[in-house]
C-alpha cells in the first residue's frame, strides 16, 4: 500500500464528487459509475477518499431510486388515473396531463440544481480537507 499524501488524497476525494457529472454528458448510470470508481480504485488507500466516495456515491444512489420512483409514478398517474377520470370532459385532459408533466419537470429541475449545488459543496470541502455528508442520501455504504 502506497503512502498518499494529503494533496493526492483531496484531489481523489474532489473527483469523487466531481465524477457524478458524467450523468450530464448522457452516460446512463454515469453519475453512479464515477463515484463507484473512485471508491473501487481509491477507497482502500485513504478513508479521507473512501467517506467521500461513499457520501457521493450514497447520494447519487439515493437520486437514481428517487427519479425512478418519481417517473414511475408520473406515468401511473397519466394513464392510470387522469385520463379515466375525465373521459367525459375532452377539456380537461390535455391541462391535466400537461399540469402533471409541468409539475414534474419542474421537480426534476429543482433536484437537478440542487444536486449541482451540493456537489460543488461537496467538492471545495474535500479540496478544503473537511468532511461532507449530502442531505436526505440514504447510507447504503458506511
Amino acid at each position: 500500500m502506497q503512502v498518499q499524501t494529503p494533496a493526492v488524497q483531496r484531489n481523489w476525494a474532489m473527483a469523487a464528487h466531481l465524477s457524478a457529472l458524467v450523468g450530464l454528458v448522457g452516460i446512463p448510470f454515469g453519475h453512479v459509475v464515477g463515484p463507484l470508481i473512485v471508491y473501487l480504485a481509491q477507497g482502500h488507500e485513504s478513508e479521507f477518499v473512501a467517506s467521500h466516495a461513499r457520501a457521493s456515491l450514497n447520494y447519487q444512489l439515493t437520486l437514481t431510486i428517487i427519479f425512478i420512483v418519481a417517473a414511475i409514478a408520473g406515468v401511473a398517474a397519466t394513464f392510470g388515473f387522469i385520463i379515466p377520470m375525465h373521459w367525459e370532459s375532452d377539456s380537461t385532459i390535455g391541462f391535466s396531463i400537461a399540469t402533471l408533466w409541468i409539475a414534474f419537470a419542474a421537480g426534476c429541475l429543482g433536484v437537478v440544481l440542487a444536486t449541482l449545488i451540493f456537489i460543488i459543496m461537496g467538492t471545495i470541502a474535500a479540496s478544503e480537507g473537511r468532511p461532507y455528508t449530502y442531505p436526505f442520501a440514504i447510507r447504503f455504504l458506511r
